[in-house]
């Protein structure tokens, strides 16, 4: 009998998010369960089971948006990784584009996620032509190798300069490294990145290279948990440019992954949004953490070929452009020290949650305002962590460290805190928007997670659009979008010539290879995924 049963599932820093769809009998089941901090899988594996009755033998597939690569890179906690590069080119990772964290400062400073002494450098030279005029050695990759495994390596960057006009001596060294390295943790520049512009190239591949061991072995877990539940299922993983991808692709290129959960949010937005009618929309996802805001114009997400995770963390990969600030429903509100109420970036997460779950935070968070003013119901609070919110809680926690040091009423407090989010997420969508040239009357809103609508009204008014849409599900829009998208891979190539001695011919015939590449890919998944 044919499984019929797609459950996505997307990860967020409060809440995992569970949606199942029969495909057969059109029914869909929802669910919320707390993230795990630490493994994300223990999260996961507990929503799906809620979500199937403890039964996954009608599940084909599970569709994953995850934020492990995200919060790897923003905590930096990747694994111990090198960099085998070009001799004399060892400190492109750490000089970047000569910026700096603070433009108009003149302090500042940045750790590459490499340490130094873990880059490597070989000789072998490549001109900017493709021509090669030292080719690579085996036994300075095999001495390199054995000294980065030495020194406690788990994974390793190949990153040759000028690599995209002529990998042959990448595709050489990558070959003997290969051979000696213990594990498949190898990342080569131009197999995930053959383009111009060394830093860009060589911070994708090193940032690929850090999540390598961290995803792998969190997607490792993943299946072996399913497994062991006797599926069969397959698991498909959502990329950062809203389409999904197998397994074994997020594993080898993990870097792809690092906006995962958002950009599954936008895909079911704009497919929402398209089906009501509106071309236009700006999305408005505000979820425990964060609020993510993106735009789509004309019925087609904005895609940017680049994003910077952190400063110094670029990544150079197509992906849905978004803003993300920290204004979520978790995010604390506190006095600076300029005497200013502030809203976030410090989140209590799932855990230990907003002041109203009784888990021992006494900071108050925007969900404790909400709370306070009545725009949510004490007695059906999100997600089955509950059953009920403690409203006097998060009023004792307005009062003690908002309300009284500013010398108001905690009802008041509470307005001055939803307000001062309100302005935040105004001008993320601003952002987005008017400075972009785009005229908001012209956009209607789209606000999902489990806060997103209770902010909907105040950002129509602040910012001109034209209505907002809410879905049935805001609380998981996210998943929803994992079961609505689509496989895909995008290939990428520089061709560096002149446009007048162009060879059409040689043109084509690249386009072809690409197609033919990315097809095969895709065809692979999709073969998989009818076996089921």
């Amino acid at each position: 009998m044919r499984k019929s049963i797609v459950i996505g599932v997307d990860v967020g820093g409060t809440f995992t998010d569970i949606l199942s769809l029969d495909e057969v009998l059109g029914e869909v089941h929802v669910e919320k369960v707390p993230s795990t901090k630490g493994d994300q899988s223990s999260g996961f594996l507990s929503g799906i089971m809620a979500a199937t009755n403890h039964d996954l033998s009608s599940v084909s597939t599970i569709i994953h948006g995850t934020t492990v690569a995200t919060n790897a890179l923003l905590e930096r906690k990747g694994a111990k990784a090198g960099i085998i590069t070009t001799e004399g080119f060892r400190d492109v990772l750490e000089m970047r584009r000569r910026d700096r964290p603070t433009t108009w400062g003149l302090w500042g400073q940045f750790t590459p996620v490499i340490e130094r002494k873990c880059r490597l450098e070989v000789p072998e030279r490549t001109l900017a032509d493709g021509t090669v005029v030292k080719e690579i050695a085996a036994a300075s990759i095999e001495a390199a190798a054995k000294d980065l495994i030495d020194q406690g390596c788990e994974s390793v960057c190949l990153f040759f300069i000028n690599g995209y006009a002529n990998k042959n001596n990448e595709t050489k060294a990558a070959k003997i490294l290969r051979q000696v390295w213990p594990n498949d943790y190898v990342s080569v520049a131009t197999e995930i990145l053959p383009e111009i512009r060394e830093f860009e190239r060589c911070s994708t591949a090193s940032l690929n290279a850090y999540l390598q061991p961290v995803v792998a072995n969190y997607l490792a877990r993943l299946e072996d948990r399913i497994a062991k539940e006797n599926s069969d299922s397959e698991i498909l993983i959502v990329q950062s440019n809203g389409g999904i991808m197998s397994v074994d692709a997020a594993k080898a290129f993990p870097v792809r992954t690092a906006l995962s959960g958002p950009a599954a949010g936008v895909v079911a937005a704009r497919q929402i949004a398209n089906a009501a009618g509106f071309l236009n929309v700006i999305t408005c996802d505000m979820g425990g953490t964060s609020f993510d805001v993106s735009l789509v114009a004309d019925g087609q997400n904005i895609l940017t070929a680049q994003a910077s995770i952190d400063f110094g963390m670029v990544i150079r990969t197509p992906m849905i452009e978004m803003s993300t600030i920290g204004a979520g429903g978790g995010s604390i509100a506190h006095i600076d020290e300029t005497g200013l109420l502030e809203i976030g970036p410090d989140s209590a997460g799932s855990d230990p949650g907003p002041v109203c779950y009784g888990f021992g935070n006494d900071r108050p968070t925007v969900t404790d305002a909400n709370l306070v003013l009545g725009r949510i119901d004490a007695r059906k609070p999100i997600g089955n962590k509950l059953t009920a919110l403690d409203r006097d809680a998060a009023v004792m926690a307005i009062k003690k460290h908002i309300a009284t040091p500013l010398g108001m009423r905690v009802e008041d407090a509470a307005e001055a805190i939803v307000k001062v989010a309100n302005s935040k997420m105004a001008g993320a969508i601003r952002l987005i928007s008017i400075e972009r040239g785009h005229d908001p009357k012209l956009f209607v809103a789209m606000p999902f997670g489990g806060g997103g609508a209770l902010h909907a009204g105040a950002l129509m008014q602040d910012i001109g659009l034209a209505a907002a849409i809410v879905p049935r599900y805001p609380g998981v829009t996210s998943a929803l979008g994992c079961v609505m998208s689509d496989l895909r891979h995008d290939e990428v190539r520089t061709l560096n010539v002149m446009l007048n001695s162009l060879d059409d011919d040689h043109l084509h015939k690249l386009i072809a290879e690409m197609t033919s590449s990315a097809e095969g890919i895709i065809q692979q998944s999709n073969a998989k995924i009818e076996s089921i």
